[in-house]
């Protein structure tokens, strides 16, 4: 059988997550009341693309797959969060969670994360450190990216090979701005 989570004990999980850490222990008390658990087996579909937005996720334990169509978004781990916090409650989801193994997720609405930050802007805070931490990390990969697409374009002209396009970084300087 599937173990359930007392509430000391999904209070423990969230609050021993880095971003959470600065929440007080009262706020997240009141989200883990809220969390539904769900434990998904190897193969199971979180939520699909396409079906109405059920809100973030949390995994407890296990790993998840975050796809769009075919291609893999990203690997999802023990405490990592997901889900599409950027659309609304019922909106149809832009990816599909797959658990890879056995994996145990907690569930909270839209709703309920917004009343979150509202109710405890330490909450809010550690949202949007998470959300600039995941936005920096996307950053360094496309430079990366575009760094080597650039070298391949360049390998491609000294081998005599007209490419179809040039790289991104010929089309317009690569420039991050915040």
């Amino acid at each position: 059988m599937d173990e359930t989570l007392t509430l000391i004990e999904k209070t423990a999980f969230l609050k021993g997550m880095d971003v959470l850490a600065s929440v007080p222990t009262e706020a997240l008390a009141q989200l883990a009341a809220r969390a539904r658990e769900f434990h998904h087996e190897a193969g199971d579909v979180v939520f699909a693309q396409g079906e109405a937005n059920r809100g973030a996720f949390v995994i407890v334990e296990g790993l998840v797959e975050l796809r769009r169509g075919r291609a893999l978004v990203r690997m999802l781990r023990d405490g990592d969060a997901f889900g599409e916090v950027f659309s609304n409650e019922g909106d149809p989801h832009e990816y599909s969670g797959i658990a890879s193994t056995h994996a145990h997720v907690l569930n909270v609405t839209l709703a309920e994360m917004w009343d979150a930050m509202l109710d405890f802007p330490e909450f809010a805070v550690g949202m949007v450190r998470s959300v600039s931490r995941r936005n920096h990390e996307l950053t360094t990969r496309l430079l990366e990216l575009e760094g080597l697409l650039e070298r391949f374009h360049a390998a491609l002209k000294q081998a005599g090979i007209d490419p179809p396009a040039p790289p991104v970084g010929e089309l317009a300087p690569t420039t991050v701005k915040l």
